[in-house]
């Protein structure tokens, strides 16, 4: 029995590990969003913390766990749209 136990918290633990991996930005797309978000002295407020696919910011769209689209317009942006966009080797739309 104790076994049996064992055998469904260790599932369930995996479990929760492949969710949490798979909601995560590749490391570079999210440097690349918050080096351009430091550049900018007006974001959406979704624009918090560092897991840009993860947390759904606005006007960007993630395949996967990588950054394949941004779409800024409407969004009363204010700043420099620095050279880190090219580090989105992803990137289809802009």
């Amino acid at each position: 029995m104790s076994s049996r136990i064992g055998t469904y918290m260790l599932l369930i633990f995996l479990f929760f590990q492949v969710c949490y991996v798979s909601a995560l930005t590749n490391g570079l797309d999210a440097s690349a969003l918050q080096a351009l978000k430091a550049e900018w002295t007006r974001f959406p407020e979704s624009w918090e913390g560092s897991d840009p696919c993860g947390t759904k910011w606005v006007g960007i769209t993630c395949s996967k766990d990588r950054v394949v689209s941004i779409s800024l317009g409407h969004l009363n942006l204010e700043g420099k749209l620095s050279g880190d966009i090219s580090a989105l080797s992803e990137l289809q739309i802009l």
